[in-house]
């Protein structure tokens, strides 16, 4: 994602570009920064992102549909409309130099740093890196699916990282 941000920026910016061009590098470019801000996007292979954890509770989907779906559609709804104004109106002027003075690395090291925060429980975090369970590095394709429970606590717990990302 962060290569596909630089390129698009860079094909916005070139003189020679047509609108044509330009027109589907902005379309690129809006889609790519939506999901470097989304934790599960920026998380290892071998799990698919979240997509190989099985979610146990109101979502009835994976842990990666969670995030993307699950916990802004119960928390916060489904008018998409509603909720950017709502998520917007508070950003202040300082925010926003703050935000636009990172680059897509910084954000996408953001996502990571939470992706394999312990309370996402994506992975166990240990002292040589993020393992996917407790003596078990990676998800390999014959093994049980690792299973994450989401309860109302889980979600609210994670509701203002989210619409911290979304903002």
């Amino acid at each position: 994602m962060v290569t596909a941000i630089a390129a698009d920026v860079a094909a916005l910016t070139r003189a020679e570009a047509t609108d044509a061009e330009k027109l589907v590098a902005l379309k690129f470019l809006g889609h790519w920064v939506g999901d470097v801000h989304q934790p599960l996007h920026v998380s290892f292979k071998d799990d698919k992102g979240g997509n190989d954890i099985h979610e146990e509770g109101p979502c009835a989907e994976n842990l990666h549909a969670v995030w993307d779906t699950c916990i802004i559609q119960r928390t916060l709804g489904t008018n998409v409309r509603r909720i950017a104004t709502t998520l917007r109106e508070p950003v202040t002027a300082d925010q926003r130099t703050q935000w636009t003075s990172t680059s897509a690395t910084d954000w996408a090291n953001e996502s990571f740093a939470i992706t394999t925060s312990e309370d996402v429980e994506y992975c166990v975090t240990t002292a040589t890196g993020c393992l996917y369970e407790e003596d078990n590095e990676t998800y390999d394709a014959d093994e049980d699916h690792k299973v994450v429970t989401v309860d109302e606590a889980y979600m609210a717990r994670h509701l203002p990282t989210i619409a911290q990302r979304l903002t």
